[in-house]
């Protein structure tokens, strides 16, 4: 274990020398042949130039021919040697400056060369496959040691730092030159080389201010160690003639006083690594919220989904990130809810995977779901986005329909409403009626095994319950939400109404024929488009199946009736009369009852009615009156936000004006007239 984990450090290691000594090479190369073109110019200035010398003779000539009447005496006084040759002092420091650039790039570079054959030597000793494992550790230990004793890691660091003080004589050798040649040419030098060394010096000093900082200089450290350890050391001297003293500040100044000679110290030992790595494995709920959003722009495959919603309840119940759903809420939430949907989606369709494989894809989905605590995929992934043919694909897993019982009863409506949804279109749509779906209707429904078997004795009575159930849920639900941003669950609705009535138990018929009459005279009062459109027509074909040869029959429309025009206007349904549709006698079943009603009769449970109408609700099935109460309207001249969808208002003057147009009020993503 050591040997292999030893080798590849050190591979990765001599890699990085190779490459740094690679980039040195290059640099030193380019640099240096710069520098020399400068340099064998301006060595000129430092020799005489025979120029110079020719020049003085031919000037003396010239005075002795241009005047034939000169003295002797100013012919002797005349200097017969040229002055002593001196170069001038700007030539001194320019060649001065730009050798010793040169001298120093090459250095850097015969150590670069150097470091290749350190790292490759390196690997050589320390890497010896024909020796038993034990050998090659000690070998290799031996050797990481007097790497460590002799500081060859500072010396690799070193070399870079050789290339940079090059640079900055090359420059200010370049500054002299300028300024002795042309001031403009100098003005805009030392301009743009003044610009430069202000970036380079906040590079160099920012890990000291800025712990993440990815930009570094060679001096960096040297920098972090003066600043941390004149720091420390001010403090360190303060330390004892605070005590000395006894000087009397408050506490809030002690902490702090504390708190940086702590600080400083830490720095001054750890360095700049370190000292990053500390401020870094701190719980910070933005360095974990960063990493979930990389993680989470990075899935691209089922199978990374998979196991990112595999690891959500995990990262939730962490005691190692602080508050994990806040972590999760620095998330796109339009975009997790696109992930969330897409899985299911995919996973719903797919003709590659296995029903287990199915099974547990979407109960990952969910548990996901419940450890983040969300809402969106209960309705607005399963009854919004997802077709008809996938939601059905989802609703056939039990196993989700129990994950989602805690959800059930969660006493926030907006969370226990969508998962009673879902549950309800699960106990219609599983295909297997086993002992984990009875299970499930039982608690789904608060029914005794005994009614169950009845139930399930008398064919499709378990799914007329289920939508007698789930109706009366839907009312109390938007009774309780009047004005919220809903959505309404057409599809569910749709769904579980796909069952046989004429065989079912006739007292859930009548009960049945009860909600029916509640709806229907509520759609009449107020001429709501919505309720006839949204839960009379789905369930139309079970009053007409019930009612066929009777008075109550309806006669605007028939079970083939296609016309939405028709089927959406309160009028075309009819109220039930039959007098055996309407007996309340005991039947031997207790009533479907939601946690908070007690009596299957009214649509909604807790209204405002008075004790004489819900006293006499058991004889005529008078409605509520949603005017007041129901959350099909708020009683105002407004409509009711339902998810991308408006319910009709019962102002008198909006109804009217409902009756006379011929726009329905629903939603184009509902698309009412699919469902005729």
């Amino acid at each position: 274990m050591y040997v292999e984990r030893a080798e590849k450090e050190d591979k990765e290691l001599a890699d990085r020398w190779q490459k740094d000594a690679d980039g040195i090479l290059i640099f030193t190369g380019l640099f240096s042949a710069a520098v020399a073109v400068f340099a064998a110019v301006s060595i000129q200035d430092l020799r005489p130039n025979p120029q110079d010398t020719s020049a003085f003779y031919l000037s003396n000539i010239y005075q002795l021919l241009a005047d034939p009447n000169i003295s002797r005496a100013s012919i002797l006084a005349t200097p017969a040697q040229p002055p002593p040759f001196s170069p001038p002092t700007y030539a001194i420091w320019v060649n001065s400056l730009w050798f010793l650039s040169l001298a120093i790039s090459l250095t850097g570079a015969l150590l670069a060369t150097l470091l290749q054959q350190w790292a490759r030597r390196y690997i050589a000793v320390t890497h010896l496959p024909r020796y038993s494992p034990h050998k090659r550790a000690r070998v290799r230990a031996f050797f990481v040691n007097g790497v460590e004793r002799l500081h060859l890691p500072r010396a690799v660091e070193t070399l870079p730092t050789l290339l940079h003080l090059s640079l900055f004589l090359f420059f200010s050798g370049l500054l002299i030159f300028l300024f002795n040649i042309n001031h403009t040419a100098f003005s805009l030098v030392a301009w743009w080389i003044g610009l430069s060394g202000g970036v380079y010096g906040c590079i160099t000093l920012m890990p000291i201010f800025c712990h993440d900082s990815p930009y570094y200089a060679p001096l960096s450290s040297t920098a972090w160690f003066l600043y941390n350890g004149i720091s420390y050391g001010v403090f360190r001297i303060l330390k004892p003639l605070l005590f000395y003293f006894n000087l009397k500040f408050s506490s809030a100044v002690h902490h702090h006083f504390w708190r940086l000679y702590t600080t400083y110290r830490h720095r001054t030992l750890w360095g700049i690594v370190k000292t990053a790595q500390e401020t870094a494995w701190k719980p910070s709920g933005k360095i974990d919220g960063n990493i979930l959003k990389w993680i989470f722009d990075s899935l691209d495959e089922d199978r990374e989904l998979e196991t990112f919603c595999e690891g959500i309840p995990g990262f939730c119940s962490s005691k190692v990130v602080n508050e994990p759903r806040e972590v999760f809420g620095k998330l796109d939430t339009m975009s997790l809810n696109a992930v969330f949907r897409g899985f299911l989606g995919r996973t719903c369709s797919s003709s590659l995977l296995s029903e287990g494989d199915k099974e547990r894809r979407i109960g990952l989905c969910m548990q996901a779901v419940d450890a983040l605590d969300l809402q969106f995929p209960c309705l607005g992934v399963f009854s919004t986005y997802l077709d008809e043919q996938d939601m059905g694909e989802v609703f056939r897993f039990v196993e989700m329909g129990h994950s989602l019982r805690s959800r059930c009863r969660n006493s926030d409506d907006r969370t226990s409403f969508p998962a009673q949804s879902m549950v309800a279109g699960i106990v219609a749509s599983v295909p297997e009626r086993d002992d984990r779906w009875k299970a499930l209707v039982k608690a789904h429904l608060g029914i005794s095994d005994g009614v169950l078997q009845d139930y399930l004795a008398h064919g499709d009575s378990v799914l007329l319950a289920n939508l007698i159930y789930f109706i009366r849920q839907l009312f109390r639900y938007y009774d309780k939400n009047l004005g919220s941003y809903i959505p309404f669950p057409d599809r569910i609705v749709k769904m579980i109404s796909k069952f046989e009535i004429r065989n079912t138990l006739p007292g859930l018929k009548h009960d049945f024929c009860a909600l029916w009459n509640s709806i229907t005279r509520e759609a009449h009062e107020n001429q709501s488009l919505i309720i006839s459109d949204r839960i009379l027509r789905p369930i139309r074909h079970h009053y007409i199946a019930l009612h066929q040869g009777t008075d109550s029959a309806p006669t605007a429309f028939d079970a083939d009736t296609v016309d939405y025009e028709v089927l959406r206007q309160p009028s075309s349904y009819p109220l039930c009369h039959v007098p055996g549709h309407h007996s309340h006698g005991p039947t031997g079943h207790p009533t479907i009852t939601s946690p908070s009603s007690h009596h299957l009769d009214p649509i909604l449970s807790g209204s405002s009615r008075t004790a004489s109408d819900v006293s006499s609700s058991t004889t005529d099935h008078s409605p509520i009156h949603l005017e007041e109460h129901s959350s099909l309207c708020d009683g105002h001249s407004r409509p009711v936000s339902v998810g991308n969808d408006y319910f009709a208002t019962t102002s008198p003057d909006l109804a009217t004006t409902e009756a006379h147009t011929d726009t329905p009020i629903f939603s184009p993503m509902a698309n009412p007239k699919s469902d005729s």
